[in-house]
């Protein structure tokens, strides 16, 4: 061998070993989930630092913790090499060490469209949501944005515990900001926090609009709640070790509702960070309100399907930013544009048309420089009546527990304007920014919002019972009182819009809900197949799955039953009295495919499910029964179930999803 070659032999292996020595001691962040111990010698933190401690005398070098977690899970965020991991995962203790994910963001009408108007209903009866705080899992928020001035918004309760992080920016509008991203500045970067914020509870902003267009005042749903932010997310994404650093705040803090625009694929909910922070929220009684994900329409896209979390998706709203393009045959188009320049010239000017759609990166080599772009999006399906099924909306059914239905509900998540970190119409200097943009984004804080309003009014009321409220007193029909549809202007299923579209006064009355506490979810959770492992790093604590239900028994406000052929199976629910003391409900209303038969069994010799008091609880069974002899090909069908009471003003619906198997 010459010694040319030897010496590029030599560097080559000296290279190899490097590479693998470097991927052995590369540090990455990992999730450790703990078993908690019986008895504690040492305080938390001292108690997590043990850990580093230990891996550290076994392995070379110590892990650097980068999140300590005292609520959302038993745990913490550490970077650690690969072999670090491995001992790690070795100790007493430890239930899982998994390296983090990544989340997406999921991205003045939407008020008066939901029948929220000044002293009447809803806003009336709940303040317009003062004393609730709204905490926001986002990019973070711009404080001097009018949307947050404090005006008419009293300081916050004495519960609050949270802090500002920028001197001078917090006020009694914004009461909370903070930064959980490393290197990037405590405020909102890319617009999309402000957005959902003051989407959520923005205050009173006149003279709102974007290129001149949308002109009118803006507010959020709950325009005097407060507003707590927690940037978590940077340019590439959001790190899950970082949501749940601010999820774990935002409880410590002492918020009353969670919104967080975010979504992952779908995976089971013990290494699904926000529905293990979910869980944690709901224990202290705090509302969750979660993107849906935009992924739609394909079926089984959905995120965030855990039934502790309200799934929000995205439906239009009653209002077009329309514009009518005249083609050289004189054909009209009729479309929407944001931008509609004023004294606009009319003559000809060449039209482009990117037959792959209009998404980024599309048009990069086209110059489209006084031309006119036309794009196809899926939601065009004429001027029909809203609401509408947004096509990007991400449909069930639900990967993580088939036996939910999800998503739960529809709000606004098109053309929603609302307020933006900076002038995207070159009206610099304007402190007033705005924008209009589209996801399941926006129908999030939306439901955030109404789900603050209903806590202003019912302080005592779980988030299981906002939830219920919200979804059995939502509608199936649009403005015209013909049925929702999809972006094919078909009937919505339940696999998109869940519920229905959420109708914000008749959640304020919803007469009887369906209420599940904390230690319901154990059975559930064991009845998914769950190991105790698995369990522990869900509910945090050593459970017995002693009693396991299927999913479809957890007293939800909704059914997903799977049916043979001669199939007959039997679930109860248990609803409880939050209207008039004394009432009695029928059933008025059951819906099923042929082939399938309901019956709804009460137990008394009436039929009639009768209170004499406020909270009284009483419990019905549910029979759905498939025809041996049926012979539907289809995979799915759906149907429902309408209580309606003696005066007819209460009526609680629940929706039924069925799969034929």
């Amino acid at each position: 061998m010459s010694p040319t070659i030897g010496l590029v032999f030599l560097l080559t292996c000296t290279t190899f070993f490097n590479v693998l020595l470097t991927k052995a001691t590369e540090l990455k962040t990992n999730i450790v989930h703990l078993s908690s111990p019986e008895v504690q010698t040492l305080n938390t933190d001292e108690w997590y630092d043990s850990f580093l401690l230990k891996v550290a005398a076994r392995s070379n070098g110590k892990p650097v913790m980068v999140f300590k977690y005292y609520h959302v899970i038993t745990g913490f965020a550490a970077k650690m090499s690969a072999d670090q991991v491995k001992v790690m995962e070795s100790l007493s203790g430890v239930l899982s060490v998994r390296p983090e994910g990544v989340y997406q963001l999921q991205t003045t009408r939407s008020p008066h469209f939901l029948g929220l108007h000044h002293n009447s209903g809803l806003w009336k009866d709940s303040n317009e949501g003062k004393g609730v705080i709204i905490g926001l899992i986002d990019t973070g928020v711009t404080p001097s944005h009018p949307s947050f001035k404090d005006d008419g918004v009293p300081p916050p309760p004495s519960t609050w515990k949270g802090k500002c992080e920028v001197a001078g920016s917090c006020n009694n509008k914004l009461i909370g900001l903070r930064n959980f991203v490393n290197g990037r500045p405590p405020v909102d970067e890319e617009g999309h926090g402000t957005h959902t914020s003051s989407t959520a509870a923005g205050n009173y902003v006149d003279n709102a609009r974007v290129f001149g267009l949308g002109n009118g005042t803006a507010s959020g749903i709950a325009p005097l709640a407060h507003v707590a932010t927690y940037k978590v997310c940077e340019p590439l994404g959001c790190l899950s070790s970082v949501v749940l650093a601010g999820m774990d705040a935002a409880i410590e803090d002492g918020v009353n509702v969670l919104s967080l625009s975010l979504g992952g694929r779908s995976a089971p909910f013990y290494i699904e960070s926000i529905a293990l922070g979910a869980f944690s929220a709901m224990q202290k009684g705090i509302f969750v309100s979660c993107a849906a994900a935009n992924s739609g329409p394909a079926s089984e896209s959905l995120s965030n399907e855990a039934p502790w979390i309200l799934t929000v998706g995205a439906s239009t709203i009653d209002r077009r930013f329309q514009t009518t393009v005249i083609l050289g045959n004189k054909k009209k188009l009729h479309g929407e544009s944001l931008y509609q320049q004023k004294g606009f010239e009319q003559k000809l000017r060449p039209l482009v048309y990117p037959q792959e759609g209009c998404h980024e990166g599309s048009l990069d080599h086209i110059d489209v420089k006084g031309k006119v772009v036309l794009c196809d999006f899926g939601t065009v399906v004429g001027l029909k009546s809203d609401p509408e099924i947004a096509s990007f909306s991400s449909r069930g059914p639900n990967l993580a527990s088939p036996g939910i239905l999800k998503p739960d509900i529809t709000g606004p998540g098109v053309d929603i304007l609302a307020a933006w970190n900076e002038p995207v119409d070159n009206q610099t200097g304007t402190k007033a920014a705005f924008n209009v943009i589209e996801g399941t984004s926006m129908s999030c804080p939306h439901l955030a919002g109404i789900g603050a309003l209903l806590k202003s009014v019912h302080p005592e009321w779980s988030p299981a019972a906002i939830k219920s409220a919200i979804m059995t007193t939502a509608s199936q029909v649009n403005r015209n009182g013909e049925p929702i549809v999809d972006e094919r202007g078909y009937p919505a299923s339940v696999h998109a819009f869940g519920s229905g579209h959420v109708n914000p006064q008749k959640a304020l009355e919803p007469g009887l809900i369906f209420d599940i506490q904390p230690e319901d979810y154990i059975p559930y959770l064991c009845g998914l197949g769950y190991t105790p492992k698995q369990m522990e790093m869900i509910v945090k604590k050593k459970c017995s799955c002693s009693k396991p239900i299927p999913e479809a028994q957890l007293n939800y406000p909704s059914f997903v039953v799977s049916l043979e052929r001669g199939d007959s199976k039997t679930y109860s629910r248990t609803v409880t009295n939050v209207g008039p003391p004394d009432s009695g409900y029928t059933v008025r209303d059951v819906s099923a495919p042929e082939g399938v038969s309901v019956t709804v069994l009460v137990h008394n010799d009436e039929g009639v499910m009768r209170f004499n008091a406020l909270q009284k609880k009483r419990t019905y069974e549910v029979t759905f029964s498939r025809d041996a002899k049926d012979k539907e090909k289809a995979a799915y069908g759906q149907g429902h179930m309408t209580w309606v009471d003696e005066t007819g003003k209460y009526i609680v619906r629940t929706p039924f999803s069925f799969k034929f198997e």
